[in-house]
């Protein structure tokens, strides 16, 4: 199988997410995207939900599309959530399936702090997600000493390689999980901003009151 793994805190999950996780599912004909909430990453924190809430709602979002998945791999585990170790365990469990990570520009552009990165792309295939408006040239200048990008702008079965990066530019949604969360703090509409569902769930619990 091709599986692509999709982490994130999903704090909440939004149209942005979902339509991106299907724009790759379908460009790189994949079988599989699993969602892995982040339980306690690295690099900021999250306020204002547990990781059980944020599982709850990605569960809620990706309802009755059996392409979707969703891992509790990362919130089931104590401390430190780090990337590399969530990939060795999802390998370990995928052992002839070709893999793939989905992550943001902001977030890969910090790559160089994250736990063991260089030994990380020689592990799994990245696909690095830009909005059009993105220019990637510092992206390139920092790592192509250690990565290959390739520019993807047709659908196909890339496949799965060590040290490489595929750079997908999938239909633009503006929107975050932090506009959402703002809107939500001043009373203002998130309908079609997140699925229906989602939205009861953060009404119900009260969520970023």
């Amino acid at each position: 199988m091709r599986i692509a793994i999709f982490g994130g805190s999903f704090n909440p999950i939004h149209i942005g997410h979902l339509r991106g996780a299907i724009s790759v599912y379908e460009t790189f004909k994949l079988n599989k995207v699993v969602f892995m909430p982040a339980g306690n990453p690295p690099h900021k924190k999250v306020e204002q939900t547990t990781p059980q809430q944020r599982y709850q709602m990605v569960k809620l979002a990706t309802e009755g599309l059996d392409f979707f998945e969703v891992s509790r791999l990362e919130i089931d585990k104590k401390g430190i959530n780090y990337t590399i170790e969530t990939v060795y365990e999802f390998k370990e469990s995928h052992p002839s399936d070709e893999l793939f990570f989905i992550v943001g520009t902001d977030a890969f552009y910090q790559l160089d702090s994250w736990k063991n990165h260089r030994e990380l792309v020689g592990l799994i295939t990245f696909i690095l997600i830009k909005r059009p408006e993105y220019d990637t040239s510092a992206i390139l200048k920092k790592y192509s000493s250690i990565v290959n990008f390739e520019r993807i702008e047709k659908e196909g079965a890339y496949s799965a390689k060590k040290n490489t990066v595929y750079i997908y530019t999938p239909p633009a949604f503006d929107v975050s999980s932090s506009m959402i969360r703002k809107k939500i703090k001043n009373s203002e509409c998130i309908r079609y901003l997140v699925p229906e569902s989602v939205e009861k769930f953060i009404e119900k619990e009260g969520l970023y009151r």
